[in-house]
């Protein structure tokens, strides 16, 4: 049975990896439409993905979450 701390890394670690997935599936998607309004709001979902992967990471370092 995993502690309550195990449980917390690994709920960050996966919040960590979804945020990178999106950031990248967001970056597909904008460079396979053609319509400037969609891409511009996809590059906007881009860069909300990237903020908060780099604030989880700040998150986790501050915690000793490896």
């Amino acid at each position: 049975m995993l502690s309550e701390q195990e449980r917390m890394n690994n709920a960050m670690k996966e919040m960590l990896f979804y945020e990178e997935s999106m950031a990248k599936k967001y970056l597909e998607l904008t460079r396979e439409i053609t319509d400037p309004k969609l891409q511009q709001m996809l590059k906007g979902m881009e860069m909300a993905a990237r903020n908060n992967y780099g604030t989880l990471s700040q998150k986790m370092s501050s915690l000793g979450i490896v």
